[in-house]
């Protein structure tokens, strides 16, 4: 959620999608583009090829489109930039893209990762179309023996794809090292392709999420013994391992030889889904081997153990016996907070995501006492359960905000009924985080609330420092029980915020599913500061050219607008010089921006 040189194994952090959290989270962009070897003449003039390196770095793959069209020689420099990560997130992307890659063998060297979605089961607010999943597996197997680079294939489809393709992949994708594939409701074979890779550094099978299921406790499925000889024997260095259902009521995968064995480098664990058996034991896990297991794993840095009590509320305690110097790394945390209480080391988490079952006010006084202990805490997703909100509660959100203070980013789920008034409760008890920067709010919704916009100006005027705000609205009988979306990014000069650019989608009442941009505009702040094109770069330079590259260096909501404004603009050779003297000015600019 990619390269192979991971400093935290943010595979699985950032496009592990298949739970309901996950859909209310914001993927990162994690790039580590390789550039051909140019000068800095062939590239923007005059411009040295490195200072076009550092821009790219700072932007997302959208905004290296935009600024590779300001010409055909950087359009040329960043090939490889754009087409470093292929993200075919829909069947339509899938049908059109990888037609075009059939005929670009030149693209296809470049291509290090690879995700395709087709029939995409998450998509939202608009259901994606149907496709042969046969079909894509076909056009992969075409395009195999030109991805010379592939380090990464992620593949997210209905069920899992057919031997030939993986036994494609595997011949002609020498560097293939990072394997991710859900599993639909097929069985899965003992003698799959899937199950002859080496040298392997990241696995992912995940139970794909929306399969029909109503049973409480069903069987936990073998997995093949082929699948736990490649992982224990031909794949030594593994470093991120992902074996989880999010369908528990449709199909467990028994992931318990995993804690049989061991990986030096192992970084990234995901396992479930844990949970009630039919004797209303917890499992399906041995305590002691899971224990032995986390702590013959020092290297670990993220861990998720996903849980589902179904219609029960969670036990008050949970055993796992760690030893005193076990998990000295761990900086990243998913599963419930008994098992967090456990962790020798709480004061290495940064990131906690408590959102497996909902918090009762009732476990406070058990779960506060914890997150103080995480004093290097700075991004916190929690799901709360508040059955009267029409009441004061104004104890459980200062309680909660009060132990994180240290907090950056915060993630606040209550699919139950969030009036009104419990927001204007929850937003007055934010002056504990003051480092606050970017905060979600993920609520119930009913019709007659106020709508996202006024919810997000309401947040901001409380905290006028935030960056960025994401309101989404739940509802149990939505597609993916999400309703609408939205997205507020916060331009601020001299800390007063000014404008807004909204990106809202989502399912209306009445009428088809909707998705806009615009911008808000809050108002200009006193004392503005600007400086004017003529004082920058004369008359005779194009400002709406020093405006895009201006904005490549520190990317911004506002900044995107202006590059997407532009980005049809072809400049001519004449115009080289000119994003040379933009750079020029940037270093002007730079030290005087507010």
């Amino acid at each position: 959620m990619r390269p192979s040189n991971l400093n935290r194994p943010q595979l699985a952090k950032t496009n592990r999608r298949r739970s309901l959290s996950a859909l209310f989270r914001i993927p990162l962009s994690t790039r580590t583009p390789e550039y051909p070897v140019i000068s800095a003449s062939q590239a923007v003039g005059s411009v040295p090829a490195d200072i076009i390196r550092e821009v790219v770095e700072l932007l997302s793959p959208a905004d290296i489109l935009s600024f590779s069209l300001t010409s055909s020689a950087v359009r040329a420099f960043l090939i490889p930039a754009l087409y470093e990560s292929v993200y075919l997130r829909s069947s339509r992307k899938c049908r059109v893209t990888l037609a075009m890659l059939a005929k670009r063998p030149d693209i296809c060297v470049h291509i290090r990762k690879l995700t395709v979605r087709p029939n995409y089961y998450l998509s939202w607010p608009k259901p994606d179309e149907p496709l042969e999943e046969s079909w894509v597996e076909y056009m992969i197997g075409q395009i195999a023996g030109n991805l010379t680079s592939l380090h990464t294939f992620d593949w997210d489809g209905l069920e899992l794809p057919s031997d030939r393709m993986w036994g494609t992949l595997r011949r002609c994708c020498p560097h293939l090292r990072n394997i991710f594939s859900n599993v639909g409701s097929r069985p899965l074979d003992a003698n799959s392709e899937l199950f002859s890779f080496s040298d392997l550094k990241s696995f992912s099978l995940i139970v794909r999420y929306g399969l029909d299921g109503t049973e409480l406790f069903p069987p936990c499925e073998p997995l093949p013994a082929t699948l736990w000889d490649m992982l224990r024997h031909r794949c030594p260095d593994l470093e991120e391992l992902a074996i989880c259902s999010f369908s528990p009521s449709s199909r467990l995968l028994d992931f318990l030889p995993a804690t049989e064995a061991r990986w030096p480098k192992l970084q990234s664990l995901t396992l479930g889904s844990f949970g009630y058996q039919n004797d209303f034991t917890l499992g399906p896990a041995d305590d002691e081997s899971f224990a032995e297991f986390l702590n013959d794993h020092p290297t670990l840095k993220y861990m998720r153990l996903q849980w589902n009590f179904k219609r029960w509320m969670s036990p008050a305690e949970m055993r796992m016996e760690l030893s005193p110097n076990a998990l000295p790394e761990l900086d990243t945390f998913v599963g419930v907070y008994q098992q967090l209480a456990r962790l020798p080391n709480p004061r290495s988490i940064e990131t906690l995501d408590l959102t497996c079952e909902p918090l009762h006010e009732s476990r406070l006084e058990v779960i506060c006492p914890i997150l103080r202990t995480l004093t290097s805490l700075t991004s916190l997703d929690l799901w709360t359960h508040i059955v009267h909100p029409n009441q004061d509660n104004t104890h459980l959100f200062s309680s909660i905000l009060s132990a994180c203070r240290g907090l950056t980013d915060l993630h606040f789920m209550c699919t139950m009924t969030f009036t009104a008034k419990s927001l204007k409760q929850f937003i007055s008890q934010l002056y504990w985080l003051p480092k606050l920067e970017k905060f979600s709010l993920t609520k119930g919704h009913k019709y007659g609330d106020e709508t996202m916009l006024e919810s997000a100006l309401q947040i901001l005027r409380a905290k006028p420092t935030l960056q960025q705000i994401n309101i989404r609205w739940a509802r149990e009988k939505a597609p993916n029980h999400l309703k609408q979306e939205g997205t507020y990014d916060i331009t601020a000069i001299e800390g007063e915020p000014v404008y807004i650019m909204v990106h809202e989608q989502g399912i209306p009442l009445v009428g088809r599913a909707f998705e806009r941009r615009y911008k808000y505009t809050i108002g200009p702040p006193s004392g503005e500061r600007s400086l004017t094109p003529s004082k920058l770069v004369g008359d005779s330079w194009p400002f709406f050219f020093i405006t895009a590259v201006t904005a490549a260096l520190q990317p911004s909501p506002s900044n995107l607008l202006y590059l997407h404004a532009h980005a049809s603009c072809r400049l001519s050779s004449t115009h080289s010089v000119c994003m040379a003297r933009a750079f020029e000015i940037i270093l002007y600019v730079g030290p005087h921006r507010c």
